[in-house]
């Protein structure tokens, strides 16, 4: 399962930490940042996303516009059912996962899977909620790739201060990568592009946390084999997905419940906030504003019409 993400970084940022070399390329180039394909729906920064919010994703570009390359282009997060008529986000489906025991022979999913509509949904962690035994209380935890030279994945820092060079390529953090599907939706305002990710049964370390599992690419070869849909059928794709040991996770605290609370603190370890009090103080303030704003926009329109 997967159901909030992190992703908290500059469009650049994230170009640079998925560059990678093309075949028989000595040096490392970076995907383009392409966002005019996909209507009036902006990627937004985030250390709290929730279905229906738009996220960065990796795609061929070769499949996707014609251009000879990989690019980072903003999605919906929740496939668009084709055949929906209405607003993008009152379908009443459950789409942000996919479950790969079924994507080859459901409706929603295995015609954009057989026509090589692979995509890459990158962030950087995932988060999961655990049931504590005795207490029946469920407790967040911040899901993300090792990470080396103890570099702390929550440090926004160590992200955008990291260097990138075409001999080198990029000496940051990891990201974590994702095998998703995405799909192309006809709004009344024109074309909208969405995607799910795919999940499936947890590894025997990651199963202590969920039973479910999204399908993480963690080498170059696997994501090369993902985006390539001329060369590697569907049915080997998906061959090829497993649910990997080596994820890490640690707990967060429990503002990450509420996907309107942006904090920066969403991901990081609850024994590296400084201030819990004020944090959930600041959440609960931000909420009741948003709420008193609204209800001050809608007097003044009565007001108006009066």
């Amino acid at each position: 399962m997967c159901g909030r993400t992190a992703c908290n970084l500059r469009c650049e940022t994230y170009c640079k930490a998925t560059s990678y070399k093309k075949r028989k390329d000595t040096l490392y180039c970076q995907p383009e940042w392409h966002d005019e394909m996909n209507g009036n729906f902006e990627f937004k920064q985030s250390n709290n996303i929730a279905p229906t919010d738009v996220t960065p994703i990796l795609v061929s570009g070769e499949e996707f516009v014609g251009y000879p390359s990989r690019i980072l282009t903003p999605m919906i997060w929740g496939m668009i059912p084709p055949w929906h008529k209405g607003n993008f986000n009152n379908h009443g489906l459950s789409t942000n996962n996919c479950r790969i025991e079924n994507v080859t022979n459901s409706k929603l999913y295995s015609e954009p899977l057989t026509k090589g509509k692979r995509c890459i949904v990158i962030c950087e962690g995932f988060y999961e909620w655990k049931t504590t035994e005795g207490v029946g209380k469920k407790k967040p935890y911040f899901i993300h790739m090792p990470q080396k030279n103890g570099v702390s994945v929550y440090d926004t820092n160590a992200w955008e201060s990291a260097q990138w060079t075409e001999q080198s390529g990029w000496n940051g953090p990891s990201l974590l990568q994702l095998a998703g599907i995405y799909n192309k939706w006809k709004s009344p305002n024109g074309e909208v592009y969405s995607y799910s990710v795919i999940t499936m049964e947890s590894s025997k370390t990651f199963s202590q946390l969920h039973h479910r599992i999204p399908a993480v690419l963690d080498n170059e070869q696997l994501i090369e084999d993902w985006l390539d849909t001329r060369r590697v059928s569907e049915s080997r794709a998906i061959s090829m997905l497993r649910p990997i040991d080596n994820l890490m996770w640690y707990e967060v605290s429990s503002i990450v419940n509420n996907s309107r609370n942006k904090s920066e603190d969403c991901n990081k370890p609850i024994s590296k906030i400084v201030n819990k009090s004020s944090t959930f103080m600041t959440s609960w303030l931000a909420g009741k504003n948003k709420k008193t704003d609204s209800s001050d926009e809608d007097q003044m329109k009565k007001k108006q019409k009066n």
